[in-house]
């Protein structure tokens, strides 16, 4: 009979927090009664990472663990309630890799006998109830586990185990995991064939786990987790990467601290306005229940509506949505602007007797001639950035990408308001439906794919306990994020951004953000001309080790 057997953690399975040890983080929001401070947090991880390791044996099981437990608070839990709960909290942070799920279905269709061994203190019961779950067990399969076994793999007892119980043959045996030692030294000594498992970070997640110096919660490298669990929990593509890695988590944090900021402020509604803060309200759907005196709203609105719209209609589609108010503190939200939007809503708001509105934006670009703004929150300000050239060349110079790629849609442009026949004000829509500055090839369906893993993304986000550390997460990680990628961007993620295209107002024309430089451009040096981002470009066309080393050679 021939065998496939399979390891689970990090070979069928992954942790949406990355490592065991992030798991005792996420874990521990949910071991009080009532919010703690965070020394009580951090005290609680390290006294149950300090049982494990006191009983450790391969025997040991999830109840032994938390008999050993020795530590006590007013808020703790009670010990039957953290098993209970711990067990909770694997359930929901264990995801399938698809591609192991479609190895070990190719294997069951050959007729294999399908074997699952993990050296875990999990009972087999419950692992047997995930990988069902998963798509991985099915009637006939078998799962051994080294805490009921009192074998490990390490050693290849655990194999021996499950060799004699099953009456298996070593040499018709082979077997998958992740682990070099557990998983292909140990197994080959007994005969075993074995084929190693990786799963590896993305080139930004690793980056963010081998600089996670978090003393606290260590949410850079849970986010490097969460992005990999997404990754390969899904079907595959540039674009998912690209947004996990870099759309996601910018604008996440950036709504989470606007809802924070919104909610201090005493404001009551914000309305994000369309479309590109179309993402964002997406987000702060998610975000809502957490912050429930604020309530978000979508908003029709433009320059053009708003400068030529007609009045009355105007008027009373502001005052339906509640954006003309007496007495209430409202707020807009958008990605980008120069203030004017903000600046002609508040007049006409207070021209008819209503409360100006307060902004929100990631970058406000204030303009010379503006000499007045109404009061805004922002998290770049553009004329202050021009100080910094690094940075101004760096976010400045790549509004377009972050504002309308990150921003994806494919929505009509609101360009007035009239009087339906219920005596309702609604807006009307521009017949084009790209925009007029940006477009990306098939637009609809990319836009359907962006705003739908942004939203799953936002909702793993707060199940993960990361928002209360928002502040740390855009400043520390999302910023240096964008920065490292606009300054010199990883080829991995630039097939993303292929299809891209915005208007280059000297040729008059849409040109590619980035393209691939034919030989003759590259020798010309002339790849500036027929797309945007030359840099880019080189290093999307040529090895990235070459495009940098050329690029490196420019600076000097």
């Amino acid at each position: 009979m021939t065998v496939s057997s399979f390891d689970i953690f990090d070979t069928c399975l992954v942790r949406k927090c990355g490592t065991p040890e992030n798991f005792f983080d996420v874990f521990s929001l949910q071991a009080f009664n009532s919010e703690v401070e965070e020394w009580a947090r951090q005290e609680f991880v390290a006294a149950r990472w300090l049982a494990q390791k006191s009983v450790q044996s391969p025997s040991m099981t999830l109840q032994d663990i938390w008999d050993a437990f020795d530590w006590t608070h007013p808020q703790l839990k009670s010990i039957n309630e953290l098993v209970k709960l711990e067990l909770q909290a694997e359930r929901e942070m264990l995801v399938p890799v698809l591609c192991m799920r479609d190895k070990v279905n190719a294997c069951r269709t050959k007729g294999h006998h399908i074997i699952f061994i993990s050296d875990m203190y999990l009972p087999s019961a419950f692992l047997c109830e995930i990988m069902q779950t998963n798509g991985f067990m099915q009637d006939g399969d078998s799962l051994y586990v080294s805490c009921e076994c009192n074998a490990e793999k390490w050693n290849g007892k655990l194999f021996k185990y499950v060799h004699d119980k099953e009456n298996l043959s070593y040499r018709q045996w082979h077997h998958y995991g992740d682990s070099e030692v557990a998983d292909y030294r140990a197994p080959r000594k007994l005969g075993i064939k074995c084929t190693c498992v990786n799963h590896p970070y993305t080139p930004y997640q690793h980056q963010w786990m081998t600089n996670d110096f978090s003393l606290g919660y260590k949410s850079p490298s849970i986010m490097a987790g969460l992005g990999r669990a997404l990754h390969y929990s899904i079907d595959w593509t540039t674009h998912t990467d690209f947004i996990f890695d870099i759309i996601a988590p910018f604008y996440s944090s950036l709504v989470y601290k606007m809802l924070n900021d919104a909610e201090q402020r005493g404001i009551e509604r914000l309305y994000f306005c369309a479309r590109d803060a179309y993402p964002l309200y997406r987000i702060a759907l998610k975000f809502q229940p957490l912050f429930p005196k604020v309530e978000c709203n979508y908003l029709y609105i433009s320059r053009q509506s708003l400068y030529e719209g007609e009045d009355n209609a105007k008027l009373q589609y502001f005052i339906q949505e509640g954006v003309a108010t007496l007495s209430a503190n409202v707020a807009i939200v958008d990605v980008r602007s120069q203030g004017k939007t903000q600046r002609f809503l508040s007049d006409y708001l207070m021209g008819h007797g209503y409360k100006e509105v307060f902004g929100y934006y990631f970058e406000m670009f204030t303009l010379k001639e503006q000499k007045y703004f109404n009061p805004y929150h922002c998290e770049v300000n553009g004329a202050y950035l021009v100080m910094n050239q690094n940075l101004e060349k760096l976010l400045l110079y790549r509004w377009h990408l972050y504002e309308d790629f990150f921003s994806l849609n494919d929505f009509p442009k609101t360009v007035d308001y009239t009087i339906n026949e219920h005596g309702d004000a609604v807006p009307v829509f521009s017949s084009k439906t790209d925009s007029e500055d940006n477009f990306q090839n098939n637009q609809s369906y990319w836009a359907q794919v962006h705003n739908s893993l942004i939203e799953s993304y936002a909702e793993e986000y707060i199940k993960m306990g990361l928002g209360k550390y928002s502040d740390q997460i855009f400043e520390y990680v999302c910023m240096p994020t964008l920065a490292s990628f606009m300054a010199r961007p990883k080829k991995a993620y630039l097939e993303a951004i292929s299809e891209f295209h915005s208007y280059h107002a000297g040729q008059k024309k849409f040109v590619p953000y980035i393209k691939r430089l034919t030989l003759w451009e590259l020798l010309a040096q002339r790849g500036g001309k027929n797309n945007v981002w030359p840099s880019a470009s080189l290093i999307y066309t040529l090895p990235e080790w070459l495009a940098n080393f050329i690029l490196d050679s420019m600076k000097k």
